[in-house]
């Protein structure tokens, strides 16, 4: 691992081939001037001639040339000196001059060794398989040059001497040469887009396999680790601990995708088993963990890794049925399983064809569920559950003092959801967008990751979720779809075979054939871990079928110490992972009605709702079902007359129907009774049959409701209840309350309605009464039988004047309407008692305009009109016969 074309490289690391330019000679060291030293023989030679000259010839002014010689000597020294500074200064020109050529020179000659190199050694592959021996460029890196020129001697320590030596090293050092390593398994660390772009790139280079490693993952033994620090800089350890630090060099990702797709990877196979890919892997020499590369198939060179960790968090997969979606989910899961425990790994599978994809894999003991669409309320829950969960984990970071789940694997394990159809998830629950959205956005750090798989999922996920999915897989997708997808890779992917993929991470894109799992290869899994405890579910066990009060109050008792026990049920709360209890405030709530079909448990629910209240038995009104006697039920609680503070209406539907035409009035009657009760801090209770028949009850005098089974989909969303979520298997007692699901105590007391005659009519002692009959012989035989002391007439109606005192006067009503002034008269002065008529008869003949309380004719049952009173109700004992 070298800078290429360096000199004195190991054997192992490649070397630059082809013809050196060499440099010219290097710059010579400017030469000094020649010294300048004082002419001492200049000067003394012509004063002593002078001085013998004056001797000679006598003369003093011979001695004045004397003077001369000194001033020669100095202009000689003077104009020595000037040469050397010229002297200097040429030589500084020329010593530049020669320095900026050998620079020029230099630049010249990296630059062609930098093009030779880049010639030799590209960036991205130019054929398929790469050529034999040639290593793969992971950047550039300073390195000693092929062209530098032989060092000159240099002793001393003068500026230009320091310049030369700078200049000689700059020669001989190449700043930038590619950085280059042997092909095989390469393993990059860091964060960040940097290192994502040179993970990429590096993938699509033949006889490589790329590992993206995590800031504390083991290096694998036989891979050379490519540090990658920060965008600039990049430490590259060869696997003999060698370490040569460098600038990383990074392409476009339309560059390495057309490299991948250029013909460098040969075709995938046909088939491939799972057994064979995963042949080694998580045995010896390998690290069993959360964390790391999971092998799910074969590009027709080597075994492809896909790491959610590094790589993730979260993957989207798409595909037309058939194409190969589901058993890439089984292999991803199957293969996750293999090297992680139970204890550090949790499978969530979702499964919404039926659960057929996931078939096997629910016997592993990482999985913490299968959600089917087969089960809506289960899988409701589950995923609702998931949210809860983010917030648990993220409590439990906190406490643990860490940042990333990475940190304490055995405490916080990762959590793989598998999604097969996504789409039809979302239309089943449209309120789960908004989790899903969560879970992509926060699952990083939490050791959550999803994996979703759906045949148009560039149409079906939205954007909150599809941008934390950095993995995409597509298998065989029209060309739309595969555009919209995965752009222009994905167009070419409309005849695809069954399980070819390509899968595109931020570091590549590769074909790939999925491996196929079947049976024997799953129980394998599941015996390599059959000594580990099994994958801990972190939601609460579903609500029991049955739940007594007893139960209950043990349940709540420990789930929510000190609290008010008085409860009618169990809620289960998936969103929080917790249980509560069921509880009705009268006062806030107001009152209540228990919506269900047959079966369903309205009667045991409404006596438990009741229940709760605390307040006596004695204290209840249970309203009965005898219409007559439930009418005048109502009045005396709307008068005052009956005290209640609970009024209990079991089947109230069924009552209202009996009453036909009444039913306003009955309702109007419930109202006012009603009214009446929570103005003394009471409630009301009641139940109906399915919401279909039971619009008319319902209205809006009832805003609290308990949603037993309906009797389908359409009657349970009329009813009020979560959508989707319609249950045909669900338990007696098993409903919704206030928007989450509740088991009822089965065990609460018995309703016993209320026992309301009709009070005994006996005639008045000394007045006589008219007695309207539409049967006026049967009449009249039996009140003379139950009366004997009284007279009963049966003649022609006659006012109370005319007739006999005390007497009982018997007429149909068309006799009595012939005779309307002696009716009249009996109105105003005595009593009218009115058998086996209709309302008409008490408009047509007494002008009652009022509604009369309706009777019960095979009781005895009659209406009595006294003077200033209104219609009441009244029990002759002698007509039941009648």
């Amino acid at each position: 691992m070298l800078a290429a074309g360096s000199r004195g490289a190991r054997a192992s690391r490649p070397c630059c081939a082809g013809a050196v330019q060499r440099l010219p000679p290097p710059p010579t060291l400017p030469r000094p001037p020649a010294p300048v030293s004082f002419p001492v023989i200049a000067v003394v030679a012509p004063l002593g001639a002078a001085i013998v000259i004056g001797l000679l010839t006598g003369s003093a002014f011979v001695l004045v040339f004397a003077v001369l010689s000194p001033i020669v000597a100095i202009a000689t020294v003077l104009d020595g000196r000037r040469v050397a500074r010229r002297h200097r200064r040429l030589e500084a020109q020329r010593f530049a001059r020669e320095c900026a050529a050998f620079s020029a020179a230099i630049e010249q000659a990296h630059r062609d060794e930098r093009a030779r190199a880049d010639a030799q050694l590209p960036i991205l592959p130019s054929g398929p398989g790469g050529a034999e021996g040639v290593p793969v460029r992971i950047g550039v890196a300073p390195a000693p040059s092929a062209s530098a020129p032989e060092r000159p001697l240099i002793v001393g320590d003068s500026v230009d001497e320091r310049s030369l030596h700078a200049l000689i090293e700059r020669a001989r050092t190449h700043p930038a040469l590619p950085l280059v390593v042997q092909r095989g398994p390469l393993a990059v660390r860091g964060r960040g887009a940097a290192a994502a772009n040179l993970a990429r790139r590096l993938a699509v280079e033949p006889g490589c396999t790329v590992v993206r490693l995590g800031d504390d993952a083991p290096v694998p033994a036989d891979a050379v680790l490519i540090d990658v620090l920060t965008p600039r800089r990049v430490r590259v350890r060869a696997r003999d601990g060698y370490e040569v630090e460098g600038v990383p060099e990074f392409v476009a990702h339309h560059d390495c995708a057309v490299a991948s797709r250029s013909g460098a990877r040969a075709e995938p196979p046909a088939h491939v088993r799972w057994a064979e890919v995963h042949r080694g892997v998580g045995t010896a020499g390998t690290a069993p963990g959360p964390s790391g590369a999971v092998v799910i198939g074969h590009d027709g060179q080597q075994a492809v890794s896909l790491d959610l960790v590094v790589d993730g968090p979260h993957a989207l997969v798409g595909g037309t049925t058939g194409s190969g979606k589901s058993e890439f989910l089984r292999t991803l899961a199957l293969g996750w399983a293999h090297r992680a425990s139970p204890g550090e790994l949790q499978l969530l599978l979702v499964d919404f064809k039926g659960g057929a994809t996931f078939a096997g894999l629910v016997d592993l003991p990482h999985t913490i569920g299968l959600i089917t669409d087969l089960d809506p309320v289960i899988a409701e829950r589950t995923l609702l559950g998931l949210r809860a969960e983010l917030q648990r984990r993220e409590r439990l970071l906190v406490e643990l003092g860490v940042r990333d789940a990475a940190e304490a694997p055995q405490r916080i394990p990762r959590l793989v959801v598998l999604v097969d159809e996504f789409a039809a998830l979302i239309e089943a629950f449209p309120m789960l967008h908004a989790p899903f959205a969560d879970l992509s956005a926060r699952g990083r750090s939490l050791g959550v990751h999803l994996v979703l798989g759906t045949q148009h999922p560039a149409a079906v996920v939205r954007d909150a979720v599809a941008a934390n999915c950095a993995v995409r897989v597509a298998f065989r997708l029209p060309d739309t779809a595969g555009s919209a997808f995965l752009g222009a890779a994905g167009r070419a992917l409309s005849g695809a075979p069954a399980g070819r993929a390509l899968i595109a991470t931020a570091a590549s894109e590769r074909r790939v054939q999925i491996a196929v799992a079947d049976e024997a290869d799953i129980a394998a899994v599941a015996e390599r871990w059959a000594g580990h405890p099994a994958a801990e579910r972190p939601w609460q066990p579903p609500l029991a079928a049955v739940i007594t009060r007893a139960d209950a109050h043990e349940r709540l008792a420990a789930l929510e110490p000190g609290t008010d026990l008085s409860v009618f049920g169990v809620l289960d709360d998936p969103a929080e992972l917790r249980q509560a209890g069921a509880r009705w405030n009268r006062a806030v709530d107001g009152p209540l009605v228990v919506i269900g079909s047959a079966g369903s448990g309205r009667t045991t629910a409404l006596a438990a709702i009741a229940a709760s209240t605390g307040l006596a038995l004695e204290r209840w009104v249970v309203l009965p079902l005898d219409l007559p006697a439930a009418w005048s039920l109502l009045d005396a609680i709307a008068a005052g007359e009956r005290p209640c503070e609970l009024l209990v209406a079991d089947d109230l539907d069924l009552l209202v129907a009996a009453a036909a035409e009444l039913a306003p009035e009955l309702l109007a009657r419930w109202d006012a009774a009603v009214r009446v009760i929570r103005r003394g801090g009471g409630g009301a209770l009641a139940s109906v049959g399915p919401a279909t028949t039971s619009r008319a009850v319902l209205g809006a005098r009832f805003p609290a409701r308990v949603l037993l089974r309906a009797l389908d989909a359409e009657d349970h969303a009329l009813a009020g209840a979560p959508r989707g979520l319609f249950d045909r298997r669900a338990v007696p007692g098993r409903g919704w309350w206030l928007d989450q699901q509740v088991q009822i105590v089965a065990d609460p007391p018995e309703l016993r309605p209320a026992e309301v005659d009709a009070p005994q009519w006996l005639p008045p002692p000394a007045a006589a009464v008219a007695v309207v009959a539409r049967r006026p012989e049967q009449v009249a035989a039996a009140l003379a039988q139950a009366f004997p002391s009284r007279v009963v007439v049966g003649e022609p109606p006659q006012p109370p004047t005319a007739m006999t005192p005390a007497a009982l006067h018997v007429a149909h009503p068309d006799d009595w309407q012939a005779a309307w002034t002696a009716l009249s008269a009996h109105r105003r002065a005595g009593s009218v008692l009115v058998l086996g008529g209709e309302p008409s008869d008490l408009r047509t003949l007494l002008a009652v305009r009022a509604t009369p309380p309706p009777l019960a004719p095979e009781r005895g049952e009659a209406w009595l009109l006294e003077p200033g009173r209104g219609v009441e109700r009244v029990r002759v004992d002698g007509l039941r016969s009648v």
